[in-house]
């Protein structure tokens, strides 16, 4: 009886897919929305509304923003009682926790107006807090220097996907590019999670524990909304991105487009070369390669016709090659 002699199998290399241009560019929409909420939460002046009322026919309102402090009076509607003929004075208002002489002394000062009767001041200023202790003042700074350095992960994760758009060069960088990528956006963006999550945390804190947000008409307002919105948005553009680049990764069709796709006239052969099958010839599943496997190896194939673009030949060992 001959010997029988054993081919040993060569091991097979992991091929890396790279991921499709739509994750990116649904990111690139959650990290513009996430950009502008964060812009919005710094710059429009409505984190904290405070209303009081004094007594008499007028009531204060204050609105808190992360760098200023607007403030406005106005008459009570439908107030039943006439007004007083005498000017109120400040003592009238000592026993309102929101302090309204505080609010209406900075009316004397140089103020920035926002239209229908709102007169705004930088705040928290350095007599504020020494009136009302470091602690508000340490707290409240470092909730809007946690917004404001927010906005560096989002410039870097806009970088990152407009090389990816925009870049120009051999495909196989390109590809390398998209699949990976996703790992810095999703890496800047969890920053940028992390930073908005630490500024509404420092906010709500303050509001639950200051004592000039005790008034009964005291609301977090739209600007407060906008900085959770975008934690919100930013933190589900981390969670998609990631699950996609990982699905991408392990050659999900969905997630890695045409690359992870079978190939339906190619195999590989135990020597780890890839050959070209003839049409109506079956595949074994061990012996199956994606269509991004056929293109590293140098051949170029139409799935849909079954023809070479170059030559007949495959590569890494010819077209005789078969399975021994």
């Amino acid at each position: 009886m001959p010997p029988t002699v054993r081919t040993k199998d060569h091991p097979r290399k992991q091929y890396k897919h790279s991921m499709r241009k739509s994750p990116y560019f649904v990111s690139l929409c959650f990290l513009l929305a996430a950009t502008v909420l964060t812009l919005l939460n710094i710059y429009v002046a409505d984190l904290i509304h405070v209303i009081s009322r004094a007594p008499g026919p007028t009531q204060f309102e204050t609105k808190y923003g992360l760098y200023r402090r607007c403030t406005r009076s106005s008459s009570v509607p439908n107030f039943a009682f006439l007004r007083p003929s005498q000017p109120l004075r400040f003592e009238h208002f000592e026993h309102f926790p929101q302090d309204p002489a505080a609010d209406l002394q900075t009316l004397r000062q140089p103020t920035i107006g926002e239209g229908e009767g709102w007169v705004c001041q930088s705040f928290p200023s350095r007599s504020e807090c020494e009136q009302f202790g470091e602690k508000f003042c340490v707290l409240w700074s470092t909730a809007g220097y946690a917004a404001q350095l927010s906005l560096v992960p989002c410039l870097a994760s806009l970088i990152s996907l407009l090389f990816i758009f925009l870049h120009r060069g051999q495909r196989t960088a390109r590809a390398r590019a998209r699949r990976q990528q996703w790992k810095l956006v999703s890496g800047t963006m969890l920053i940028h999670f992390i930073l908005q999550l630490l500024s509404i945390s420092l906010i709500l804190h303050v509001f639950r524990t200051d004592e000039r947000f005790e008034a009964k008409g005291s609301h977090l307002d739209q600007s407060f909304t906008f900085g959770v919105a975008s934690a919100l948005v930013s933190g589900l553009m981390v969670i998609l991105l990631t699950f996609t680049g990982l699905a991408a990764r392990a050659g999900k069709p969905w997630a890695a487009g045409r690359s992870a796709r079978k190939a339906r006239r190619h195999r590989r052969t135990r020597s780890g070369q890839v050959v070209r099958v003839p049409e109506g010839v079956p595949i074994p599943p061990d012996q199956a390669v994606t269509v991004g496997e056929v293109e590293a190896a140098g051949i170029g194939v139409d799935e849909r016709t079954a023809l070479l673009s170059g030559s007949e030949q495959v590569a890494e060992g010819g077209a005789g090659a078969t399975d021994v």
